[in-house]
């Protein structure tokens, strides 16, 4: 089999009803059958969520940088966030730009998939290898640029992904507001807000290899 290049080797799970974080080999099959982007989180989701009430714990939200992101071409920036719908309680997807998923394929994740529901408001920080769950109840309530700003303010120069007053409530058509780009279709910021997840951050110091063509 061929290696392809530019994907971050591990997908990281975290389980907010637990807390634990597990590091997981990136299937060697994906790059070449599923190309990234919409490709990997479509077949993580068919695999792992069956027909479950979207605002339960059951429900997953799985986060994957677009198959360009991290080569410098333009316009490739686009990172995807699937879980079941709220909205349509069927597949939901949304896109947005900014640099989440640059970061985490510089960190050297191709997905994130968050499970689980925490008791408690928390956020997910992801420095690299470091990955925690740390308190976010001072978040709760805040509107987007606030939570986002305050994020920054507490983890430095970091991509964030968060939530508003909206997807706190469970509203249908919340959206994830990832550095003012949103993914707003489908209603999946009321999956973050179902699960007390008000923001993730990531930063990533890593390089992006790709192939030279």
């Amino acid at each position: 089999m061929v290696e392809m290049k530019g994907y971050g080797d591990k997908f990281l799970r975290v389980d907010l009803s637990s807390g634990d974080v597990k590091v997981e080999d990136v299937p060697p099959e994906f790059p070449a059958k599923y190309l990234g982007g919409i490709g990997f989180a479509s077949r993580i989701l068919y695999d792992e969520v069956e027909h479950v009430d979207p605002l339960k714990p059951e429900n997953k939200l799985v986060i994957v940088p677009g198959l360009l992101v991290g080569t410098g071409i333009p316009t490739a920036s686009k990172t995807v966030f699937v879980a079941r719908s709220p909205l349509t309680r069927g597949f939901g997807r949304a896109v947005a730009g900014a640099s989440l998923g640059v970061d985490m394929r510089k960190a050297g994740y191709e997905s994130i998939v968050i499970e689980g529901a925490s008791e408690e408001a928390v956020v997910l920080n992801i420095d690299d290898g470091e990955v925690a769950i740390e308190d976010g109840s001072d978040l709760w309530g805040m509107d987007v640029r606030k939570a986002a700003g305050r994020l920054r303010d507490r983890y430095g120069k970091v991509s964030t992904a968060v939530i508003g007053p909206a997807g706190e409530r469970l509203s249908l058509i919340a959206d994830i507001d990832c550095d003012e780009r949103q993914a707003g279709r489908t209603g999946l910021g009321a999956v973050l807000g179902s699960k007390r997840l008000k923001g993730i951050c990531v930063r990533g110091t890593g390089r992006v290899e790709y192939a030279d063509p």
